[in-house]
């Protein structure tokens, strides 16, 4: 059977890539986020992942299926009329259609026998879940139970859900006890096909798509908010328990204690913006992730912050290949004169360098290369390749976040220093200006990729 818009059409696509498992990836998107789709499903197909996508327009649909990728229309593709809006609010009426209609079909893939991993299309797959998701033999011989990530603990839930928390490195001790502490995150979601799973995963989506008035989930504006609803105990916090060194939830809201296995998706192994990006907790925790999802991106953390925190780790692989050809400026990085003198002069005094007078000189010096190098690209006509520049503090998300007070750190990423680190771009410039005022630029590692054109000059 071909491609016909069928949910079940797709899913005989994606069983190849199941390999005998009743596991399978689902992500939604529509045409206007087609580079970040076609992004997702090239990291799909490079891990050899089992996935279907949901277009949520006829134009998404098109472009899926032409890439070969598993793909249906959903209820919203063959609605008169519909269109996402994709503000980050998360409360336009158009974007509460598209929480009602995913949870909907997530909890319609489920009740076919599949276990699902619900996952964002801003999300990048690293290598293929589904083994460690299903607890093959294969996965534990990595993740066995001396592991500091049994999978047969992850095997015992009936849901489990990745976490918005800042550490990796207090995951692996904290456990359940330290995912439970933060928000979790519905962009990495897996539900089991059994009876608990299957009826949380229709309870989700009726509680999305027809909340009781007057009920805790009436008002709120996403799947996302009603998911952590629904687990956590009312007019308390975190409202749901969890023991260090384990996985598994404990002392969930009333409807589901007891009767629901909560797990955890351990942050190192799926992993968050923040921990993939800025902290690069997988090199110091020595971890294979399996996806990365691109949360606390900056500027106007939409499709294009996005892709620039891609680019720059060389997970960008929705590029044609023009993007590769061309005449090109490189500039080298270098550590301006007063920021030399400046960290000198902590060493000497036994100080850190990492504080808002030595990022602050830094930025200056950074900003006054980038001014000469962008005029010398334009009067070679040329186009620049943008360093990697050193940062010394964390960015602000919010004007009440205290780094200040957490050694510039973000709070609850500083109990594993990763200061001084490489800027994404982002923390220094705005990719959303640059690309509003038509700037063309190429991201710090641009002259690694082995797409590089052999006649590059």
């Amino acid at each position: 059977m071909g491609l016909d818009g069928t949910l079940e059409a797709a899913l005989d696509a994606a069983a190849p890539a199941m390999r005998g498992l009743r596991f399978v990836l689902l992500t939604f998107g529509n045409a206007a986020f087609s580079e970040l789709l076609r992004n997702f499903c090239a990291h799909a197909r490079r891990a050899g992942a089992a996935h279907v996508v949901g277009a949520v327009d006829v134009g998404a649909f098109e472009l899926l299926r032409e890439s070969g990728s598993p793909c249906y229309k959903t209820p919203l593709a063959l609605a008169t009329g519909y269109s996402l809006d994709g503000a980050n609010s998360h409360s336009s009426g158009s974007w509460k259609a598209f929480a009602a209609m995913r949870t909907g079909e997530v909890a319609r893939v489920v009740a076919t026998g599949l276990d699902v991993l619900h996952i964002d299309t801003d999300v990048v797959l690293l290598r293929d879940p589904a083994p460690f998701c299903m607890c093959t033999a294969a996965a534990r011989a990595e993740f066995g139970d001396a592991s500091r990530f049994p999978c047969s603990a992850l095997r015992a839930a009936d849901v489990a859900v990745s976490s918005d928390n800042m550490g990796p490195s207090r995951s692996v001790a904290g456990g359940a006890a330290y995912h439970g502490a933060g928000t979790f995150n519905s962009g990495l979601l897996l539900f089991r096909a059994t009876a608990a799973g299957r009826h949380f995963a229709a309870q989700w989506h009726r509680n999305v798509a027809s909340p009781e008035r007057g009920s805790r989930f009436w008002g709120k504006t996403s799947d996302q908010q009603v998911f952590n609803a629904m687990v956590r105990r009312e007019r308390q916090w975190p409202g749901v328990g969890g023991r260090r060194g384990e996985w598994i939830m404990r002392r969930l809201h009333e409807d589901w204690d007891g009767n629901l296995s909560l797990g955890a998706l351990p942050l190192p192994l799926f992993m968050n913006g923040h921990g993939y990006f800025v902290q690069a907790a997988h090199r110091s925790l020595q971890v294979s992730p399996f996806a990365v999802h691109a949360t606390y991106s900056l500027d106007n953390h939409d499709g294009v912050a996005k892709r620039q925190r891609f680019r720059e780790a060389g997970l960008w692989l929705a590029d044609g290949e023009e993007y590769f050809r061309g005449r090109f400026l490189a500039l080298n990085a270098s550590v301006p004169p007063a920021v030399a003198a400046a960290l000198g002069a902590a060493r000497s005094a036994g100080q850190s360098p990492n504080h808002i007078g030595v990022h602050a000189a830094a930025l200056r010096g950074y900003l006054a290369e980038l001014r000469d190098a962008l005029a010398l690209a334009r009067a070679l006509r040329r186009t620049l390749v943008l360093p990697r520049w050193t940062c010394y503090v964390d960015k602000l998300w919010a004007g009440s976040d205290n780094i200040i007070g957490m050694g510039f750190m973000y709070p609850g990423s500083q109990d594993a220093p990763f200061l001084p680190f490489a800027c994404p771009m982002d923390h220094v410039l705005s990719p959303a200006a640059w690309a509003k005022a038509e700037v063309d630029y190429r991201d710090g590692s641009f002259l690694s990729s082995p797409r590089l054109s052999p006649e590059l000059t």
